[in-house]
């Protein structure tokens, strides 16, 4: 499994309890979605993911590496998409992803050739001497996927990478998450929109109160819901607790 979690629970000082028993397996090379309501967990499993919070209980594997043991080497292998903004605003958009590479250990000349590769992919080319914070909430987005991109990551773990987003630069989003997918990687995405989750995902787990309450295709979802699209199913089922995933 790229991803294994059994009974996973986090619950935070002052006692609020994020994670309560999510359980979830992740295949290699599918895309994977969560999808949920604020406060559901979602954030929360995301961080924990990328070896940022320790869970309170449970098991977890990531690319078959525990992350209390061996976190740095599940790092080299992740690219994160974290909801908030984690760019340098002291750099300008090209300094920005040339420190990210050197911080895994590219040479120069290797880093200047992913970055220049990027920047073109995701059309920023002409942005490359901006300051960051001359940058469009789009173009910041992307900047932060290009950063992702940029180690070759195995496993892709995006938080909410399109929210805010108009509809064009979201679906030039979506086309790389799905050629990321075709040239073999996983892809592990938290949404809020559900055309997005029935775009991409191959299989989607709805959580509610840090729990999985369904987990399937998406296409099997809506017909074991007679046919209902994804807001449906969720207002369906998230009051019961189902499958794990």
């Amino acid at each position: 499994m790229a991803i294994r979690i059994d009974d996973l629970g986090v619950t935070y000082p002052g006692g609020h309890v994020a994670l309560a028993g999510l359980s979830l397996h992740v295949r290699p090379g599918e895309v994977f979605g969560l999808l949920g309501a604020n406060g559901a967990g979602k954030t929360t499993l995301i961080k924990v993911l990328a070896t940022l919070l320790r869970p309170t209980r449970g098991s977890l594997r990531v690319l078959g590496l525990d992350p209390a043991r061996d976190p740095a080497a599940i790092k080299r292998r992740l690219g994160v998409v974290p909801q908030d903004n984690n760019l340098d605003v002291d750099l300008g958009v090209r300094d920005n992803l040339l420190f990210h590479c050197r911080y895994f250990g590219l040479s120069r000349i290797e880093a200047g050739k992913r970055v220049d590769r990027w920047l073109a992919e995701l059309g920023l080319a002409d942005k490359a001497g901006a300051e960051v914070m001359q940058l469009s909430g789009g173009s910041k987005r992307k900047l932060m996927l290009a950063k992702a991109f940029l180690t070759e990551p195995r496993l892709l773990v995006l938080d909410e990478p399109t929210t805010g987003l108009d509809p064009e630069i979201r679906a030039a989003i979506w086309r790389h998450i799905a050629a990321f997918r075709a040239g073999g990687g996983t892809v592990f995405l938290s949404t809020h929109h559900l055309e997005e989750a029935e775009r991409l995902c191959d299989r989607v787990a709805l959580v509610r109160g840090g729990a999985v309450v369904a987990c399937d295709a998406p296409d099997r979802l809506a017909a074991g819901q007679g046919g209902a699209d994804m807001e449906e199913i969720f207002h369906r089922l998230a009051g019961s607790a189902l499958q794990p995933c």
